[in-house]
């Protein structure tokens, strides 16, 4: 019986999880809606003043211009500050509707804040959200970060006292769907990993390595492995 229970126990694996951090309602986002409100207004009446009066007005054009840049630069704003920010044992990712762009905590290679937006810059991509938007989500970008890969955040002090205190109430914990190794080369070896199931991943920032090539410690951010590195 002793034998048994302690096999299970060996044999269970920590959920992988991350937090999804929906976006907040902010001044920003009510300025951005009333820039779309006006640039609305501004191109239906370069329309009306350029095409279905009998004498189109002189400066109709601008109106129609105008008015377009600035719907839909509040349009694609507006996209920004909605989308959902996740933040987990697998990076940081982004989801827009069905898309989701993730960058890995050992690909990171920046975090900083740039005019008011979160940057986190990877090695294959960047995702970029705006502060006033997720307030909380970029707390816990910068504190989870700072605990698994310290080298890349390049905030001051006061800047990480700024974006506040995460706490264990923020966010949606959800559980992380399995990620797709196949294709990426093993941190020690180099070589491609084949097949998901030849793939050992670090816990704390999720670098891969080939099963038979797992360290004592990780190469990328220095912590134990050995037994705990997890399969895929």
């Amino acid at each position: 019986m002793t034998t048994t229970k302690k096999g299970k126990k060996k044999g269970t694996k920590r959920e992988r999880t991350e937090r999804r951090f929906e976006a907040e309602t902010t001044y920003a986002s009510r300025l951005t809606a009333l820039t779309g409100m006006a640039g609305g207004l501004a191109l239906g009446a370069g329309v009306y003043a350029q095409w279905v009066r009998e004498d189109p007005l002189a400066f109709a054009p601008y109106l129609v211009a105008g008015g377009g840049v600035a719907l839909g630069g509040a349009l694609f704003k507006t996209g920004a500050e909605l989308a959902k920010v996740r933040v987990g044992d697998a990076g940081v990712a982004l989801e827009k509707g069905a898309d989701l762009t993730r960058v890995l905590w050992c690909d990171v290679e920046r975090i900083a804040l740039d005019r008011g937006n979160l940057v986190v810059r990877g090695k294959a991509g960047t995702i970029t959200f705006p502060v006033a938007a997720q307030p909380k989500a970029a707390a816990w970008v910068v504190s989870e970060a700072g605990r698994r890969v310290p080298d890349v955040v390049a905030l001051s002090r006061a800047e990480v006292e700024g974006l506040g205190t995460p706490s264990d109430k923020d966010g949606e914990v959800v559980r992380l769907e399995e990620l797709q190794i196949a294709g990426r080369n093993c941190r020690a070896s180099g070589k491609a990993i084949a097949f998901e199931r030849d793939a050992r991943l670090c816990p704390t920032c999720s670098e891969v390595y080939a099963k038979d090539q797992v360290p004592k410690k990780c190469l990328t951010c220095q912590s134990e492995l050995g037994e705990r590195a997890r399969e895929v």
